[in-house]
């Protein structure tokens, strides 16, 4: 029985990780799934050389109050995993102005350019599965 219990853990493990946010080299870039979302410091959403993004994932326990000096101020767009909603914030600890965004498709990534008054602004973020 102790054995079934580790064997349960490891593939579990390994579900988790299937899951997780895949690189795509032909569009160069991250695809987020069910539950994340990807941010890039380019307006097209794109990382050419797999630096200058950060992933974001709904997992307990888990709280982006502060993006971390290397991407605060630096979002230019999010691509958004199927089934997923998401809350930006001007300012850590979720502080300023704020805004949600859905993606209730099934099968697409949602991809929102953060222009405007938005651009380079996201110190912090919410992500929650729908």
């Amino acid at each position: 029985m102790k054995y079934l219990g580790i064997l349960a853990g490891i593939t579990a493990l390994t579900a988790g990780a299937a899951l997780a946010a895949s690189w795509d080299s032909n569009t160069q870039k991250m695809n987020p799934v069910h539950g994340e979302a990807v941010a890039y410091d380019r307006p097209d959403c794109t990382t050419p050389t797999l630096q200058d993004y950060m992933v974001f994932e709904d997992k307990p326990g888990i709280t982006y109050s502060y993006v971390g000096s290397f991407f605060n101020d630096k979002t230019s767009c999010i691509t958004i995993g199927t089934r997923t909603k998401i809350r930006i914030y001007q300012h850590k600890n979720f502080g300023g102005k704020s805004w949600e965004i859905k993606n209730e498709d099934y099968d697409a990534i949602k991809q929102v350019v953060t222009g405007g008054w938005w651009d380079n602004t996201m110190s912090s973020i919410k992500v929650w599965k729908l």
